[in-house]
């Protein structure tokens, strides 16, 4: 799930019409791509006793891939409620400076405007360009929010009628989207911290640094306690080296 500047490609962007089709044949590509994704969260939830009913509620509720299959492993350990919102939390905390910047582009009624506000993600924020009216970010928005929603359900039905034999006990359908995950972050280094050739070696060698740290985190505070720390010394290392 890629994330971008809307506004600093915006006076490049190529024109687009204001109609209903026009917006949804836009948001398209972003739409089936989160397909696959939410597909597999719902087939790796029923896989840990999640009910259809638990699995339509954290997609409507929470809405957040990277937040959702993180909450997976943590309810399979027993982690406690503070533990699985502040790690939620954490990982969602990007989300606040995107809503700032695009909170310009929100319809004006404030029911409307925080259900949109809601339904924010990064496909949408990627998708949407400063100069879209309120009817058109909305139309972004429930485009890809209803269609994660419906995929994870599809992923979750799916998963009931895949007899346990066929992915076996030790496959890790976990994994994919670890791999996603692990290939966003580096974009968003690419992104965010790549773009000037002198700062290179002090990014790089900031990654590293953060990689050891996370690592060590996991062997002093185990797999689900290390991450609140490792994120946070994560962002100051590279925030170093990118300043």
């Amino acid at each position: 799930m890629s994330e971008v500047q809307p506004s600093a490609g915006d006076e490049f962007a190529p024109p687009f019409g204001s109609s209903k089709a026009d917006t949804l044949r836009r948001v398209a590509p972003a739409a089936i791509a989160v397909v696959p994704v939410s597909m597999l969260f719902g087939v790796l939830a029923v896989r840990t006793d999640w009910s259809l009913l638990e699995v339509v509620a954290i997609s409507l509720l929470g809405f957040s891939g990277s937040g959702q299959f993180a909450l997976l492993p943590l309810v399979e350990s027993g982690a406690s409620f503070f533990t699985m919102l502040l790690v939620t939390a954490s990982i969602n905390c990007r989300y606040l400076p995107i809503a700032y910047t695009s909170a310009t582009r929100l319809p004006s009624a404030v029911g409307k405007r925080a259900c949109v506000a809601h339904m924010l993600g990064d496909e949408a924020y990627a998708t949407e360009h400063e100069r879209d009216s309120g009817p058109r970010v909305c139309w972004i928005r429930v485009t890809i929010f209803t269609t994660w929603v419906i995929a994870g359900l599809l992923g979750a039905l799916l998963g009931q009628v895949i007899p346990t034999a066929w992915l076996g006990a030790d496959m890790n359908l976990g994994y994919p989207a670890s791999v996603v995950l692990m290939y966003l972050s580096v974009s968003q280094l690419r992104a965010r911290l790549w773009s000037k050739e002198q700062q290179r070696p002090a990014v790089l060698a900031a990654a590293v640094l953060s990689a050891g740290v996370a690592l060590l985190l996991i062997q002093l505070f185990g797999p689900v306690y290390f991450w609140i720390p490792s994120v946070l010394l994560a962002t100051f290392i590279l925030g170093r080296a990118w300043s």
